[in-house]
Parts: structure tokens; C-alpha cells; sequence
């Protein structure tokens, strides 16, 4: 670790990924904030993802392998343990096919410091702009493309759903402390979801309406976006109930972890969410209404509801 620890340290895990990969870490060798220290990690690729790591990290100290010995198998489990080594006042996740904005650090950093307030647990995020392989764009928005509304980032709304997406988001150091707390991993959905969720109980998710990112859309995505449209979102109404009974899992690892130090009321909506799957359909509109999941919008709480209404009592 650098003795004059970094404002910034920002986290990338890495699994075959060198198609994309030198892109990616030029876009953060040309950031405008420089006080950075990225910690890559590689998971046992098979391709030169970790020569390319190396041989970046030889041409600038700012660049570290890290948990070069341990073997993760998922993107979520290999970010959730970069989580647990970070130790800088300020965090970012990054994936390793992007291409960030020069200015996306700072930009965000700055939205945080002002937002900042005492050992408030605190996010900042942005939209994304979505592009394909060669960086031609789909849609300037990412969250318009996917029909997601980012005007109420409540601790319900990250109960059932999360509009976050990690390659976008910076934590503070009283959040990052939080997200070093043990969980099961296996009940975690993702690590931007969990990290929402508990920032929105404890402090704030900020997001900001601009783009800071060029999101590659192609076939090696672990998560991607996908367009919205009101028949595609009927068809995957499997997927859907499928997500909610994962969410209501990893909801239920939140209340083992945090139940002690939640208020009455975000505990009153925990509650009232995690009795949803055994509820009779009749009583399920209140407890999601108590639980403050709905959304804007008359065409997504219809959805929500249908997802909800169908889910099966005893959760499969």
C-alpha cells in the first residue's frame, strides 16, 4: 500500500478480458483527478488479461495486482472481496470493458464532497451511455433504454429493484465500512444492489443525470442492458419473479446483518417486504405498499404488482 494512501481507489475485477482491457485502463490513466490507486484483481483468466495487468502495473505505481492467489468464479464474489481490501476515503468499482469519461472521477468526487456531511454512508452514481463492441452507440441513456426511473432512490425501491450500476458508483469510507460487514455472499444479488441498498438505509444514493461512461454491450457481458418495452417485459415475467425471489432472499441477509441498527420505520418496510412470498395474493398489495416499493409510473407498478401477485407462496 502507498504510504501517502490515495483520495481515490478504484477496483477492477478481471476474467478474460484483453480484448477490451488496454481501453479501459488508458480511460483511467487519462482521468482528470489523478489522486488514484487502482487494485485489479484477476480470476484465473486463460487469455493475457494478467500479463497486460502486469505490464500496465510496471508503467505506473497507481497500479496494483492484487489477490493474485485466490479464485472467485463470479463477478459479484470477486468484487465483493476488492470491497473488503479497499481501505481509501473514496471507492469505485470499475468493469473491464468500459471506457470512462477523462472527467468521470472527478466529477463524481466532487458530487460527493458536496453531498457529504459527518460519517453519512453515502453513493454516487451515474447514467451510462450504451454502446456496442466498438464503441458505436445504442442509447445515449442507459437507464432510458431499460425503462428505469432514478427520481426516487428510497431504501424501498433497492428493496425490489436497483437502478445503480456499479461501473458508475463511488462510496464513501462510512458506506465502504458498512459493505466490509461479513454476509453470505450467496445471498448477495450483486455488490452495486447491495451497496444501494445499504447506503439508501443508512444514508444516501445520489445519482446523477449525466453520463460518465461508454457501457460495452457484447457477448461476453456478466450483466448487460436491455431495451424496454412493455411486451418484452410480459415475456420475461419468469425472469422477473425470479429476480424478486433473489431479492427478498438477499433482503433477508440485509435484516441479519443490519436489523440491530435499523430505525423503526425502514425496519417496519423490511418486514413488510420479506412477508410478501407467504402472504395471501389479497394482502400482498398493502405489505408492498408498507414495504415502498412502487415506483413511478402507472405502467411499472402494474408490472411490479403482476410479478408479485404471481410469486409463489413458498418462494419457487
Amino acid at each position: 500500500m502507498r504510504a501517502d494512501r490515495p483520495t481515490v481507489q478504484i477496483l477492477m475485477a478481471v476474467y478474460n478480458g484483453e480484448e477490451y482491457l488496454r481501453e479501459q485502463v488508458d480511460s483511467l490513466l487519462a482521468q482528470t483527478f489523478g489522486d488514484w490507486e487502482l487494485l485489479v484483481s484477476d480470476d484465473a483468466s486463460t487469455d493475457g488479461s494478467l500479463a497486460i495487468l502486469r505490464e500496465y502495473a510496471r508503467r505506473d505505481a497507481r497500479i496494483r495486482v492484487v489477490l493474485e492467489d485466490e479464485r472467485f468464479g463470479s463477478a459479484k464474489r470477486h468484487f465483493m472481496a476488492l470491497l473488503r481490501l479497499a481501505d481509501a476515503p473514496y471507492v469505485m468499482t470499475c468493469d473491464q470493458d468500459d471506457v470512462w469519461d477523462p472527467d468521470k472521477v472527478e466529477v463524481t468526487l466532487r458530487a460527493m464532497r458536496e453531498a457529504e456531511e459527518g460519517e453519512r454512508p453515502l453513493l454516487v452514481c451515474t447514467d451510462l451511455r450504451v454502446v456496442d463492441g466498438a464503441l458505436r452507440e445504442i442509447s445515449p441513456s442507459f437507464l432510458a433504454y431499460s425503462g428505469m426511473d432514478a427520481s426516487t432512490p428510497t431504501f424501498g425501491y433497492f428493496l425490489a429493484s436497483c437502478l445503480v450500476t456499479g461501473c458508475t458508483m463511488m462510496v464513501n469510507r462510512p458506506l465502504l465500512r458498512l459493505l466490509q460487514r461479513p454476509a453470505h455472499d450467496e445471498s448477495v444479488i450483486m455488490h452495486d444492489w447491495w451497496a444501494s441498498l445499504i447506503a439508501a438505509a443508512f444514508g444516501e444514493v445520489i445519482h446523477l443525470d449525466r453520463t460518465t461512461i461508454a457501457y460495452r454491450q457484447h457477448g461476453d457481458n456478466s450483466v448487460g442492458a436491455d431495451r424496454f418495452t412493455a411486451r418484452r417485459a410480459f415475456a420475461a415475467l419468469d425472469d422477473k419473479r425470479a429476480t424478486e425471489r433473489a431479492a427478498i432472499a438477499q433482503a433477508g441477509e440485509f435484516k441479519r446483518v443490519f436489523a440491530g441498527e435499523l430505525d423503526e420505520r425502514r425496519l417496519s418496510q423490511l418486514d413488510a417486504y420479506l412477508k410478501v412470498p407467504t402472504a395471501s395474493p389479497v394482502a400482498r398489495p398493502a405489505l408492498l405498499a408498507k414495504a415502498g416499493v412502487w415506483r413511478r409510473g402507472l405502467l411499472r407498478n402494474a408490472g411490479t404488482l403482476l410479478v408479485f401477485m404471481t410469486l409463489g407462496s413458498s418462494g419457487r
